[in-house]
C-alpha cells in the first residue's frame, strides 16, 4: 500500500518529460547498443521511463496504479517512527532485501520497513515514474547512476538535514567510498545513501595460461600492464580454435576502463563537456581496436554476436582466453563453466593506474515522504558494517563502505572465489561512476558514443576520426540541453 505524495515543482501538469534511465539492473525489456550479443544480466539492460507527464495522466485515468497500489494515510507517530515502504529493481535482490528487512523490524526500534518485491515482466522505472506522478509511491526507493537527473528535477530528498543531527550517521557517511558519496552530491546537496556497486575485472582462462608457460596476472601486481596484456594476447591466441583476448566495445565493462585507467574520461570533471578526443582516450582507443582489426587477437564484434551469451558464454566455452568483465558475470563463470578453471585480476594498468566503472547504487528517499526521520533508520541500518560486510555474500555486489569492500568484498575467504579477488582492492579505490549528466538522458550521449565506437571497432573508420567525432557531438548536446 502506498502513501499519498505531492511531486515537488509539478512537472506533471508542466508536461515536463521525466528522467530516461540507462543502463538498468533488473531492468526486464530494453536493447544493448554496444554492438555485441545481449547479455540478460541485471545490469546490461538499457529501459527508458515514460515522460512523468504521460504518467500522470494515467494515474488520473486510474490506469497508473497496479492493484494493492492504492494510496493510504500518512504515519502518526512522531519523529522516528512508524511505516516506510521501500522499493527496489531486482528480482535477484527479493532474498536479499527480504532478509535485511526481517531483521531490521526485529530490532523493534518503532520503524517498521515494508518492502515491494521485485517482479519478473515489470518495469520498476515505468513504475515508479507512474507512482510518482500518480501522488502514490515509496518513501525509499533504490537508485542508480541516472541520480543526477532525477535529482536535478527534483525527485529525491536531500540527506543533509538528516545526516547533521545525527554524530553516528554522519561518521557512517564518512565510510562510504569518496567518488560514490561525491557523485550523489548535487546542487551542494547530498541526495542518496551509499548501498553498493560493482567492479570490472580482466578475467582469464587458468589453463590456457598454464600451456602457454605464463605466470597468472593476479601474481603479477605492477606488472600486470598494457605491455604484459598484449604479450599475453598474442601468445594465447590460437587461429581457428580461439582468440587470446576480448577487446571488449562496451563502455562500462570494456573501454571506458582502458581510457581512465590511462588517466583519460568521458566527461570533463565539471561535466560541462566531452573528452573522449582527449589524447589519453585516443591512445587507450587505438590500443583496444588495433587488437580486433591489426593484431587480429580478438573476436569482432560480428563475431559475439553470432554467439548466444556474447563475450560471457565464449569464454565460459574456451574461445576466449581473457577479457574484461564485470563481477557479476563470476556467477556465470563459476555455475556453467564446467571444468572451466578461471580467476581474475584487476583491468591492466597503464603507468601503475587501474580502472573500474560502476553503477553507483543508493538508497533515496522520496522528497514527499511523511516519515523522513523513518526512512532515515532504515538507511542508517543498511549503511552498518555488519549489513555492509553482508553485501557480497547476499547480492555477490561491493559494499559502499570501502572498509566493507577492502576486508571482505576483496577476500576470497569471506566473500568466495575467485581467489584473485584481493587483486581488485586498486580497482576498488580507482572506481568511478558510470557517466551521466545533470541533465542530458544517458541513452543519447551513449548512442553517439556507442555508434562511432563500433565503427572504429568495425575498421570503418580511424579511431581518432571516431573519437574526435564523439567528442564535438557530444559536447554539442550537452550544450543544447545546458548542463
Amino acid at each position: 500500500m502506498l502513501r499519498p505524495i505531492t511531486l515537488p515543482g509539478a512537472p506533471a501538469a508542466q508536461g515536463t518529460p521525466g528522467p530516461t534511465v540507462h543502463p538498468t539492473p533488473g531492468s526486464t525489456t530494453g536493447t544493448q547498443t554496444s554492438g555485441t550479443q545481449p547479455s540478460p544480466t541485471r545490469r546490461r539492460v538499457l529501459v527508458h521511463a515514460p515522460m512523468v507527464g504521460a504518467a500522470a495522466a494515467l494515474a488520473a485515468c486510474g490506469q497508473a496504479q497496479s492493484s494493492g497500489d492504492q494510496p493510504r494515510a500518512p504515519a502518526s507517530e512522531p519523529g522516528a517512527r512508524g511505516t516506510v515502504q521501500f522499493w527496489q529493481w531486482g528480482v535477484v535482490y527479493n532474498d536479499g532485501f527480504d532478509t535485511l528487512v526481517k531483521e531490521h523490524n526485529a530490532r523493534g526500534t518503532g520503524v517498521t520497513v515494508e518492502l515491494t518485491p521485485a517482479a519478473n515482466g515489470v518495469s520498476y522505472w515505468d513504475k515508479l515514474t507512474s507512482a510518482l506522478a500518480g501522488n502514490v509511491g515509496p518513501d525509499v526507493f533504490l537508485m542508480n547512476s541516472n541520480a543526477r537527473t532525477w535529482a536535478t528535477k527534483g525527485l529525491l530528498r536531500p540527506l543533509d538535514d538528516l545526516i547533521k543531527r545525527d554524530k553516528a550517521a554522519e561518521a557512517s557517511n564518512g565510510t562510504i567510498h569518496r567518488n560514490f558519496r561525491e557523485w550523489y552530491e548535487v546542487g551542494g546537496k547530498q541526495t542518496g545513501w551509499g548501498w553498493d556497486y560493482s567492479t570490472i575485472a580482466t578475467a582469464y582462462n587458468v589453463t590456457h595460461l598454464r600451456e602457454a608457460g605464463l605466470k597468472a596476472p593476479s601474481e603479477l601486481g605492477e606488472q600486470w600492464d598494457w605491455d604484459t596484456f598484449l604479450e599475453y594476447a598474442q601468445k594465447l591466441n590460437r587461429p581457428g580454435v580461439r582468440w587470446g583476448v576480448w577487446s571488449n566495445p562496451d563502455y562500462q565493462t570494456g573501454w571506458l576502463n582502458f581510457v581512465r585507467a590511462n588517466g583519460g574520461d568521458y566527461f570533463s570533471e565539471d561535466r560541462k563537456r566531452c573528452v573522449l578526443g582527449s589524447p589519453a582516450a585516443v591512445e587507450a582507443m587505438e590500443f583496444l581496436a588495433g587488437l580486433v582489426t591489426r593484431g587480429k587477437l580478438s573476436p569482432t564484434r560480428a563475431d559475439v554476436a553470432a554467439v548466444t551469451g556474447g563475450g560471457v558464454q565464449m569464454f565460459i566455452d574456451g574461445q576466449l582466453s581473457m577479457g574484461t568483465f564485470g563481477d557479476w558475470s563470476f556467477s556465470d563463470f563459476a555455475k556453467k563453466g564446467q571444468g572451466l578453471d578461471w580467476d581474475i585480476a584487476a583491468v591492466p594498468r597503464k603507468n601503475g593506474r587501474t580502472g573500474s566503472t560502476a553503477n553507483f547504487r543508493a538508497l533515496v528517499l522520496n522528497p514527499s515522504t511523511r516519515v523522513p526521520e523513518a526512512s532515515f533508520e532504515w538507511l542508517k541500518f543498511a549503511l552498518t558494517k555488519p549489513v555492509q560486510d553482508r553485501i557480497p555474500g547476499l547480492f555477490n555486489e561491493v559494499p559502499a563502505r570501502l572498509d566493507s569492500a577492502q576486508e571482505v568484498y576483496a577476500d576470497a575467504a569471506k566473500a568466495g572465489p575467485p581467489a584473485g579477488r584481493r587483486t581488485l582492492k586498486d580497482a576498488i579505490a580507482a572506481t568511478k561512476a558510470q557517466p551521466a549528466l545533470d541533465n542530458v538522458p544517458p541513452n543519447e550521449f551513449h548512442s553517439i558514443a556507442t555508434a562511432l565506437v563500433n565503427d572504429a571497432w568495425d575498421g570503418k573508420i580511424p579511431v581518432k576520426q571516431a573519437m574526435t567525432q564523439a567528442q564535438e557531438q557530444i559536447t554539442a548536446l550537452v550544450q543544447r540541453y545546458g548542463s
